[in-house]
């Protein structure tokens, strides 16, 4: 869900989990002043965009993005690598 966009419940999600886990989930909601559900909600949204984040996220030190702004800003000539890439891609899209 998108902050600050109210979505209409209208989905279920059942889990089975040892005995154990629930009663630590029930715990932890209980200490945050939470029903279970919004605790196990809240877990799994933020879980969710963990997840998201680690996929289509990257992430630099800052040695590291100094050293990618640096090649960015290099100009140099294509070497034979780039130049047949730049060739199997004008064959597949038929862009120039």
């Amino acid at each position: 869900m998108v902050a600050g966009v109210q979505e209409r419940r209208s989905e279920r999600l059942e889990v089975r989990v040892p005995p154990s886990l629930h009663s630590r989930v029930s715990h932890a909601a209980a200490l945050r002043g939470q029903t279970l559900a919004a605790f196990v909600t809240a877990a799994v949204q933020d879980a969710a965009q963990r997840a998201i984040d680690d996929a289509e996220v990257t992430r630099l030190n800052r040695d590291d993005f100094a050293a990618l702004i640096r090649a960015l800003d290099t100009e140099a000539e294509p070497n034979q690598a780039l130049k047949a890439a730049a060739t199997r891609h004008r064959a597949i899209t038929g862009h120039v």
